[in-house]
């Protein structure tokens, strides 16, 4: 269960454009070149839970596929 609730974070970290969360998380860890993740933290203390939340990212990634639509948000080189 508590997966689930990391990955419905995960979920909701990427949909959720003008969350006030998300802009805190954002202005804190600072973001992936086209915003779909956080940059994992450089601090090794007092981010236990962001932390263990982006420790789901790769079993969440393994769960979810993208539609490319107009490709501003998919490198077509990196991206799977």
């Amino acid at each position: 269960m508590n997966e689930a609730l990391k990955t419905t974070r995960l979920w909701r970290f990427a949909k959720e454009d003008n969350a006030m969360w998300k802009n805190v998380i954002k202005a804190k860890y600072g973001i992936d070149a086209l915003g779909w993740w956080s940059k994992m933290s450089s601090y090794s203390h007092r981010v236990s839970f962001w932390k263990s939340i982006l420790a789901c990212l790769e079993h969440f990634k393994s769960l979810v596929y993208f539609e490319v639509k107009d490709g501003s948000r998919v490198l077509f080189w990196h991206d799977v």
